[in-house]
Order: C-alpha cells, then sequence, then structure tokens
C-alpha cells in the first residue's frame, strides 16, 4: 500500500514539475522579446564606451540613418526591419571595439554632406529660373516663418510637411507644457503666434544670421493627396473646407439625365482638382494655405536655409536637426496627425488614375518649382 502512495505521489510531483515548465517556457519567452523591444528602443540615445567598458560618455540624441536615395519612398517595413537588425549588430561590434564615437562621426558627416546637397541645389535652381530676384508679384515674404530666439531656431511652417509636429515642438520650446497642449482646444497655430509674433523680411534675415534655418519638404503631388484627404474628405463639419467642399459639389460635379455622377458627401479628387485649377487661372481669393506651392508660400530663394528636411526622409533629417541644434533636451522625435483613412501613399495612384493628362500636366506646371527646386520627379504620374 505505501508502495502504491510513493507511486502515486511521484507521479503528481512528474506532472506537476511538467506543467510547471509549460507555463515557464511561454513567459520567458515573451519576456525576452519585451526586453528586445525595449532595448530596441533605447538605442534612440546613443553612448560612447570606452574600450574596457569602464565609462559611459553621453552624445547628443542621434540616430544612425539608413541611407536611400533623396526622394526615395521607403515604406518596406521588411526592408528596414533587416536595415535595422543590421544596424544593432554593426553597433554593437562598434561597442566592443570602442569606436562609436568614430561610428556617430561618420554618419554626422553623411548628413552634413546630405544637407550640403540638397542647400546646392535649392541655390542653383534659384538661380536658374531667376527665382532669387524680387519681381513685382514675387517678393519676399516672411509671414509663416516662426523665429525661436532661445533656442536660435528658424523654420518655415510648409502645411501637410510635419507641420503639426514641429508645431507642437515650437510650442514646447515656447514653454507650453504637453499637459496643456494635450488638453487646449485652441488651435495650435494660434498658440505659437502668441510667441512667435509674424515677423518682416529684415527681422527674419536677422534672426537667420544667427540661428539655425530649417524647411520641411514633401512631394508636391503627395502633399497634395494629403491636403485633399485631411482638408476636403474628412473636413469637419461646418467647417471653411466643409464649406467649400459643397461649393464644389455645386459647381463641379456632374449629372447624366438629371443625376449625379457622384453620390460622394465630399467633392472627388478630379473635382478637387478642377476647382484648384481653376482657381489658379481666375483667382477668387488666396490659395489655400494647405495646397499652396512652397515656393510662393515660403519664397525659399531669399532665404538661406541651414537644413533642408524632406518628408520622405524626415526621421533621419529631424534627428541631424535635434543634434547639431542641440534640442534633445526639449524635443523627442514624434510623428503627430498622421492623417486619416488609408495611408496617402496608398491611395495616391488611385487618385492620379482619375485625372486625365491635362490635369496631372496642369498640376505639375503649377508645382514645377517646388519639383525643381527640391529635387522632386513627377515622371511616374504622367500616362503613357
Amino acid at each position: 500500500m505505501k508502495g502504491h502512495t510513493r507511486t502515486k505521489w511521484r507521479i503528481i510531483k512528474r506532472l506537476f514539475l511538467f506543467f510547471t515548465t509549460l507555463s515557464v517556457i511561454p513567459l520567458t519567452v515573451l519576456y525576452l522579446i519585451t526586453s528586445d523591444h525595449l532595448y530596441r528602443f533605447r538605442q534612440y540615445t546613443y553612448g560612447a564606451i570606452s574600450a574596457n567598458g569602464s565609462s559611459r560618455q553621453q552624445l547628443p540624441q542621434f540616430r544612425a540613418p539608413v541611407h536611400p536615395p533623396d526622394g526615395a519612398i521607403h515604406h518596406l517595413r521588411l526592408v528596414q526591419q533587416q536595415q535595422h537588425r543590421q544596424h544593432q549588430e554593426h553597433y554593437q561590434r562598434a561597442i566592443k571595439n570602442g569606436t562609436v564615437n568614430n561610428q556617430y562621426r561618420l554618419d554626422m558627416d553623411y548628413m552634413k554632406q546630405r544637407m550640403k546637397r540638397r542647400v546646392e541645389r535649392l541655390q542653383k535652381k534659384c538661380a536658374e529660373y531667376r527665382l532669387n530676384e524680387p519681381k513685382h508679384s514675387y517678393k519676399p515674404k516672411a509671414w509663416e516663418y516662426l523665429i525661436q530666439h532661445e533656442y536660435h531656431l528658424v523654420w518655415c511652417n510648409v502645411f501637410k510637411a510635419a507641420s503639426t509636429s514641429w508645431m507642437y515642438n515650437f510650442n514646447l520650446m515656447a514653454g507650453y507644457t504637453p499637459q496643456f497642449l494635450r488638453k487646449t482646444k485652441d488651435v495650435p497655430l494660434q498658440l505659437a503666434r502668441q510667441k512667435y509674433p509674424r515677423p518682416s523680411v529684415e527681422k527674419l534675415q536677422e534672426a537667420i544670421n544667427e540661428s539655425i534655418s530649417f524647411i520641411i519638404v514633401r512631394h508636391p503631388f503627395e502633399r497634395l493627396v494629403s491636403a485633399y484627404k485631411d482638408k476636403i474628405q474628412y473636413a469637419l463639419p461646418n467647417s471653411h473646407h466643409h464649406k467649400l467642399g459643397n461649393r464644389i459639389i455645386q459647381k463641379y460635379r456632374k449629372t447624366v439625365n438629371g443625376k449625379p455622377t457622384s453620390l460622394l458627401k465630399h467633392p472627388t479628387f478630379p473635382e478637387f482638382v478642377n476647382y484648384l485649377l481653376d482657381e489658379i487661372k481666375h483667382p477668387h481669393f488666396e490659395m489655400d494655405m494647405h495646397w499652396v506651392p512652397v515656393t510662393h508660400f515660403c519664397t525659399p530663394c531669399f532665404f538661406h536655409y541651414d537644413v533642408i528636411a524632406k518628408f520622405e526622409t524626415l526621421e533621419e533629417d529631424q534627428n541631424y536637426l535635434i543634434s547639431v541644434g542641440r534640442l534633445d533636451s526639449v524635443i523627442k522625435p514624434q510623428w503627430k496627425n498622421a492623417g486619416k483613412g488609408a495611408h496617402t501613399n496608398d491611395v495616391l495612384v488611385k487618385l492620379f488614375a482619375e485625372l486625365d493628362g491635362d490635369q496631372i500636366r496642369a498640376l505639375y506646371d503649377y508645382y514645377r518649382f517646388d519639383f525643381e527646386l527640391f529635387g522632386y520627379s513627377a515622371k511616374e504620374y504622367f500616362k503613357d
């Protein structure tokens, strides 16, 4: 009987150990995965470790960039993940070899060269098209620039090119707390203008001479589609853009046998483009800031930029800007107002497929200098 009891308890112990092991393994795997993600996230801040591992020197926040060609659209997540893994392996080897400082300096050198190429292209095209010469209808505009005197930063606020994110950053630098900015109903631009008055051209030139000046640009057609989605397709009820959409429908929606060709409550993209092209030819009001060309909005040929950031390489470019401006104590790279509905690039081809060749050509002519000055191409948008 006793032998039977011992056998019974032995079986129970083995079953207990077996099920305990089954429970521990998933928890261990979950922990490792979580720890790995935390580790990757923390690598946003670089540190230099001496060869013997005895000391750590904190460097400005900068994420070593993957270097795609200018203007490339890199939304291939699998490729990014592979590149990120390769970078992590390289970084670990650099730590062991005591060469992190050299790697950091090489990345900064690359980014300096990138900015130099972009600035040189801008200046070359400005001179080529004589856009750096004041004319009757084209003069320097300082209206949309923000000057941050404390941090020596000057920015032209291009709408639909990370403008929401950087307006938030400028409001942080102005002294607004994240808690206040999260709760307030005030428009961020209005809050900013209470701290950053609109400058004169002379005041702007003076500030640029003693500051880091920057602009963020985007492929003109992508910026246009983003503006259409945000301000027309998803316009807030009873807002200015909602009322504009209703007027566009009334004027540009076609009918067949007395019935509208579309039942959408917002303008279709071709309807919006027809409205825009008519406004270009026969302007009734000043062009909306969300789709006016950067060349007219910021008049970039009249002002010097130290940093030309591109929406397509924004993560790298803004990390560089934060680093050279020593802004890491106040600004943490983040993405606000990523857009409503499907991603812009997912609908871009579809929307432009709804346009005819004449519409696309007219849009290109309108944004031509934005394409030229900032190195963008529109070849893929033209139909054969």
